[in-house]
């Protein structure tokens, strides 16, 4: 009889324990069923205020975004359209669907063509190249890659007739380990930013005041260097850095 009991009382802590998370994922989808009615209606900001609630109740996925950068896309919002394709492609980068309207986005961005790119044609390939991971996809390469340097290594030592062809195989794998580090690590320490609104004048200093340097227009990109106050310091694709107000950009 006890047994019985502490089976039940087992089976029951499990049950309270798993019950809310059954029931949030039910209303996720309710919610996301409901998102998606209004897009096809055409109702894109009440769309949108369903996909809020999502994101505000700590849900994250590539579809949700996707979805949040159509409805933007539908109201000619582009900055905002931009950045949520942006955190998209963190999540599902091999989507064609979402490649499609990212791309169609990026060519509605005025004067986007007139700012340089500092990064050699080799780093915009490897770019390219990694693009296909999500960072957490980028973690289980290195892990595997790193697994496989150290099992030739060790094949290597009792198996000496492969050992110059192992030693190749390592240099290899040992150079495409420390690239992939890299890009991990860029990943991980930059933050990037899309213009939000028309038109941002990036000045020298941090204060409405200061001289502006440059002008960068909604959907543009940089990277976020420092923070002071209300205002971000960011690093343009062609080096140029400067200070814009926070308002006026939207952090992927």
């Amino acid at each position: 009889m006890k047994r019985h009991f502490k089976l039940f009382l087992l089976m029951l802590i499990i049950a309270i324990a798993i019950l809310p998370q059954m029931v949030a994922a039910d209303s996720a989808e309710e919610v996301f069923k409901k998102a998606s009615a209004f897009y096809v209606s055409g109702k894109y900001d009440d769309a949108l205020k369903q996909y809020e609630t999502l994101v505000k109740e700590g849900y994250e996925s590539g579809n949700l975004y996707y979805n949040m950068g159509n409805c933007y896309i539908k109201k000619n919002n582009i900055g905002n359209a931009i950045l949520y394709y942006e955190k998209a492609k963190r999540l599902i980068p091999s989507d064609n669907d979402l490649r499609a309207n990212s791309e169609y986005a990026d060519s509605l961005v005025k004067n986007r063509q007139s700012i340089g790119n500092i990064k050699s044609w080799i780093e915009r390939r490897i770019d390219k190249v990694f693009d296909i991971f999500t960072t957490n996809g980028l973690t289980v390469f290195l892990l595997l890659l790193y697994v496989f340097i150290m099992a030739i290594l060790t094949i290597s030592i009792y198996f000496e007739k492969i050992k110059k062809y192992a030693n190749m195989i390592i240099l290899i794998a040992t150079c495409l380990f420390l690239l992939s580090s890299y890009v991990f690590y860029e990943r991980i320490s930059l933050k990037e930013a899309v213009v939000l609104v028309e038109r941002a004048d990036v000045r020298y200093e941090p204060f409405e005041k200061a001289t502006v340097f440059f002008t960068m227009y909604e959907g543009m990109m940089a990277d976020v260097v420092d923070v002071n106050n209300e205002w971000y310091k960011i690093k343009r694709s062609d080096g140029k850095t400067g200070w814009v107000r926070i308002s006026d950009i939207g952090v992927i």
